[in-house]
């Protein structure tokens, strides 16, 4: 598995378009076929004489990347099963500091986070969220990220030169479980996918109070290094930061590298050519001096 710096290095260099040649993904799964037991049949045995032995064959599961947990097998959910949510890791750009949110009453720390709304897109859902939770007005951050998704018409042109975007940077499926409700009935369990977004605040922004719903009064937003937000959070979130703060560097990492480009564009355009790096009418780079 090519691993983000290598990765990072060949889209620098090569300006890969981000697009695929189809929008339609690929099917992995394949039926697990089992073993004939000795219990069968004759007439499943007299099929069996006259076709190959079966062997089970291994679960259909891609192997992911090590910023991954373990891939899962062909899944169907209806409605009633999922809630969508959408989660945000917020940089501030300048000073590389990230906000993490308190939970005063429950001393816990987490991202913002949350469902989404009925007629409401993930990407609104990440930006409500991280307003309501921390008290910062979020903006999407262009970020260094090697996603599957294709470009479009419009825009395959931009991915080609450009290798930033502001496409989801990872995936948590959480289980939720039957909960009692106050009414005496039963909330059903289920999974809940969210959808994880980079965002950034500038250097002097500054948290509103109020914000967030009537039990997330107690809520406070704090700027800290990567290394002290590694420590505050837990579980999956300790994933999700480590490949955004990944992420995050490589950004960094384009943005230098493009001032210095440009920087020797600049030294190129106001540099004036000496007499003996004039080129002659017919194209010739030889100088007078050099002229038998």
């Amino acid at each position: 598995m090519e691993n983000l710096s290598n990765a990072f290095t060949r889209a620098v260099s090569m300006n890969p378009g981000r697009g695929h040649s189809s929008r339609r993904g690929q099917t992995h799964g394949h039926a697990t076929q089992g073993r004939a037991t000795a219990s069968a049949n004759a007439t499943n045995n007299q099929l069996q004489s006259t076709q190959p032995p079966r062997v089970p064959l291994p679960p259909s599961i891609p192997p992911l990347s090590s910023y991954s947990s373990n891939g899962v097998s062909n899944c169907a959910w209806s409605s009633q099963d999922f809630m969508l949510g959408a989660g945000m890791v917020i940089f501030q750009q300048n000073t590389h500091k990230i906000v993490v949110v308190h939970d005063t009453q429950t001393d816990s720390w987490f991202f913002p986070r949350g469902r989404k709304d009925t007629w409401e897109s993930l990407e609104q859902t990440a930006l409500r969220e991280a307003y309501e939770e921390s008290g910062y007005r979020v903006e999407f951050l262009q970020i260094y990220n090697p996603h599957r998704q294709p470009s479009g018409k419009d825009t395959e042109e931009y991915d080609r030169r450009v290798p930033l975007c502001i496409e989801p940077i990872y995936m948590t499926i959480t289980p939720y479980f039957p909960k009692k409700l106050r009414n005496g009935g039963t909330r059903p369990g289920g999974q809940y996918l969210t959808t994880w977004y980079a965002g950034r605040i500038d250097e002097d922004a500054v948290a509103e109070s109020g914000t967030g719903m009537p039990d997330e009064q107690n809520y406070k937003s704090h700027l800290m290094p990567y290394e002290e937000a590694m420590k505050k959070l837990h579980g999956d979130e300790k994933m999700v930061l480590t490949y955004a703060w990944d992420l995050f560097q490589c950004t960094l990492k384009y943005y230098n590298e493009l001032a210095k480009s440009q920087e020797q564009g600049a030294d190129a355009s106001n540099h004036q050519p000496t007499a003996e790096e004039q080129p002659t009418q017919g194209g010739e780079e030889a100088t007078v001096a050099s002229r038998p």
